[in-house]
């Protein structure tokens, strides 16, 4: 039955992005569809961000000048181009960016990955030529470097994805201009002498009144797809053979002390919520504090130019940058936070699918890891293996989400992924995840497929059974069956075009269904929802921020969504009822207006609530140099802790202010207030500030502080809780980086808590801390 309904599905799929034939093209339309010819040099050009004419004489030319939004393929009001060859082992890539005022160029040293807001450029490859991703590497004008790979299959963008590559860029009177080097060996594309036909698109970051981006392709936005517009780049034959090995060898050393303070009556009070580890002595005094060096080993070896192998000994998983703080009060489901070590970010676009059965983070203190990916006509696999040392895992229910940990207790790690690309930009694929130890195990098997049947339309069908073994422990303390399985499904359709976009989807998922592997932490439920929204685009206010040519009060975008959902138990109990409306708008000063407006009739406790709920986002650059947001939302919401409608209200503000080209201030400030018939429930304050000082494209100073302070009534709580609670942590690091993997970093760290045993915080963690990494490439 599932194959017969695949089958129904692929039919119209192959005519999905059927062309006509160029002999019923313009000639315009065919000089387009012609491929550009990539030349091969014998000289290589310095990357120092100058332009030499005698080094890039013979490069090809590739105009930028296409505004693409917010206009709809209009012809830029700057010109830039880019210029491209190669010498069978890199990529050389050199931008010309024209600009009238070039002192409005919004150009900062920032740390690598984070100048998404500054101008750019960037060139997009798509080196197996399928249609499904592309490698993207951005510049800014100082040379400051960001990449990601994009999943055209899913849309999604993957910044943590890091390459090793060469960049210099420099602001002259006319613009700017930048150098690139990337070795070929830092991509994966399809091995042979042949000629090699790619697919490309050069894009420019034009901030001034408006976001303004600027493209060598046309962009038709009636074509969802957008890897499928690229121009074709033929050249690469007889590229140069080399030992494709990285060796990353990396040090990290940490000095650590924790206590547990003693409270205003003299007893020791239980601070492991807030440390490291729950043997620490109970005398309040200081423990620890000797050195705890280690070192690992990673590497990365090409077999071949599209199969990878990464392996790692004693892989350094240390967190050296600080989270970003989140609010977690009256919330019943774990909050996510992304993944950030090296290991698992390479290739880790092979392991994605629609749902998230794969999230590493899961995976706390492994020993090893070894890891295959690859692609190889049309075929796309990934392998990975790991032990475990640290178990945990979510336990998902219905309503909330608990987080169990099995101590001493190792697992071993086996993911697969495998898809398989059929038609133009559809694709079919399985996934299994296994995760086993002492009297435990959860094992994931799914298939899924995406469909596009046109231009505007796109299918996501999956299918995932799960079986889990739980030990006694986690039986006793969550509630759970020894052994569990069930089945769960999604199905989804996305509609989009240049005004209209739609959203159908249904998805099951069974209430004994486990993912421990994945981000999966709600199950028991039905879902629906049904939304369409429309758009209304205005052609670009001018550079200059004028609204001349804009839309009403200067707007280039406005989009409207009304949105239907319902949520219900495997056992038909309505959980959730909810219909809302979205309003996106874009404007001048680089505005951004996000509102949310609507209600819901929601089941918690054996009782409906009738909810309520408005925001508004609103964000703006008045300058080149600051960049504010305002939040705020108000709404009737269930107080979970004690099962009835409260009145909650909650106002976040962010500002970033660039001080020069090198100094960066960002304070971002939280307040929640949740009142009940009786009085205040709670006020809740969450501040994250960070300073940091970018000497140059490599070394930056951070400070970071977070600090959260939760004030609450107890008399109007059913349990006992804390009349107040507060935490504060900070760090100073300190980060130099010749590349993406060769890199030092050192810092400090401290935390403390207080609670109604204190009068004031008490600093229960401090640790000295640094990491030095090589890239070794033989």
């Amino acid at each position: 039955m599932v194959a017969f309904a695949f089958a129904l599905l692929l039919q119209p799929c192959a005519l999905a992005n059927d062309v006509p034939a160029e002999g019923n093209l313009t000639s315009s339309q065919v000089e387009a569809r012609r491929p550009y010819r990539i030349p091969r040099i014998d000289a290589v050009p310095r990357v120092d961000g100058v332009i030499d004419d005698g080094e890039w004489g013979a490069a090809a030319r590739i105009p930028v000048d296409i505004e693409t939004e917010p206009g709809d393929n209009l012809e830029a009001e700057v010109y830039a181009e880019a210029l491209l060859m190669e010498d069978g082992s890199t990529l050389f890539v050199a931008f010309i960016a024209e600009d009238p005022q070039p002192e409005r160029i919004r150009a900062f040293y920032r740390d690598r990955d984070r100048a998404w807001s500054d101008d750019w450029m960037a060139i997009s490859l798509d080196t197996f030529n399928d249609q499904r991703r592309a490698f993207e590497f951005f510049v800014n004008p100082l040379g400051v470097q960001m990449d990601s790979v994009f999943d055209d299959i899913n849309r999604r963008e993957d910044a943590s994805w890091n390459a090793i590559w060469e960049s210099e860029g420099r602001i002259t009177e006319r613009g700017y201009v930048v150098e690139a080097a990337i070795p070929l060996k830092q991509l994966r594309f399809s091995p042979s002498t042949a000629e090699q036909l790619w697919s490309v698109e050069v894009v420019r970051h034009y901030p001034r009144g408006t976001n303004i981006h600027i493209r060598s392709n046309r962009r038709d936005r009636d074509i969802s797809c957008v890897v499928c517009q690229y121009r074709q780049l033929q050249g690469f034959a007889n590229l140069h053979r080399s030992r494709n090995i990285e060796i990353i060898p990396t040090l990290t050393t940490a000095a650590a002390e924790t206590r547990q303070p003693i409270s205003l009556s003299g007893d020791v009070t239980d601070s492991s919520e807030t440390t490291d580890s729950d043997d620490t002595p109970a005398d309040g005094r200081w423990h620890g504090g000797d050195p705890d060096p280690e070192a690992s080993l990673d590497l990365r070896w090409g077999i071949t130019q599209d199969i990878y192998l990464n392996g790692t000994l004693n892989p350094d998983f240390s967190q050296v940058e600080a989270d970003s703080a989140r609010l977690d009060i009256n919330n019943t489901f774990s909050l996510y936070f992304p993944e950030r070590r090296t290991f698992f970010l390479d290739g880790a676009d092979y392991f994605a699918g629609f749902t998230n059965l794969v999230h590493t983070r899961n995976i706390a203190d492994p020993d090893y890891g070894i890891k295959l990916t690859g692609t190889n006509a049309g075929h796309a696999f990934g392998l990975l293996s790991a032990d475990d040392t640290a178990t945990s895992f979510v336990v998902p229910g219905a309503l909330s989400s608990d987080l169990a940990t099995l101590p001493d207790t190792e697992s071993r790690i086996n993911i697969a992924r495998y898809r398989y690309d059929i038609f133009s930009n559809s694709s079919i694929g399985a996934t299994v995840t296994d995760r086993r130890g002492h009297d435990y195990s959860n094992t994931v098997t799914s298939m899924d497929a995406v469909l596009r049947p046109s231009d505007q339309d796109t299918v996501y069908v999956q299918w995932m059974r799960s079986a889990s073994r739980y030990p006694q422990a986690v039986q006793d303390e969550f509630q759970q069956a020894a052994r569990l399985q069930d089945d769960s499904y999604v199905v989804e359709y996305r509609h989009s075009d240049r005004r209209w976009d739609a959203r159908v989807a249904y998805e099951d998922w069974g209430s004994d269904f486990r993912a421990d592997l994945g981000f999966i932490n709600r199950v028991g439920y039905k879902f629906f929802i049904a939304n369409m929204g429309h758009t209304w685009r205005w052609d670009s206010s001018n550079a200059n921020g004028s609204s001349s040519t804009g839309g009403p009060l200067g707007l280039t975008r406005l989009r409207i969504v009304a949105d239907y959902d319902r949520t219900e138990a495997q056992d038909g109990t309505k959980l959730e009822e909810e219909t809302e409306f979205i309003i996106n708008a874009n404007g001048p000063m680089q505005s951004f207006l996000f509102g949310l407006f609507g209600g819901s009739s929601t089941y918690w406790d054996g009782k409906y609530f009738d909810e309520r709920f408005n925001a508004l986002n609103f964000g703006f650059s008045p300058g080149r140099r600051l960049r504010l947001f305002f939040g705020y939302r108000w709404e009737d919401v269930i107080d979970f802790s004690n099962s009835r409608l409260g009145e909650s209200k909650t106002l976040r503000a962010a500002a970033r202010f660039q001080w020069g080209r090198h100094l960066q201030l960002d304070l971002e400030q939280t307040r929640q207030e949740f009142d009940v018939e009786d009085g205040r429930l709670f006020t809740a304050d969450l501040s994250d500030f960070r300073t940091t000082y970018q000497f140059d494209t490599r070394s930056f100073m951070r400070f970071t502080l977070q600090y959260s302070d939760n004030r609450r009534q107890p008399a109007l709580y059913t349990a006992e809780v804390q009349r107040r609670s507060r935490s504060l942590t900070t760090q100073l690091l300190y980060s130099y980086k010749v590349n993406a993997a060769t890199r030092f970093f050192i810092g400090y760290s401290g935390a403390g808590f207080q609670n109604d045993s204190y009068d004031s915080i008490e600093r229960t963690d401090r640790t000295l801390f640094a990491k030095f990494s090589y890239a070794w490439l033989p």
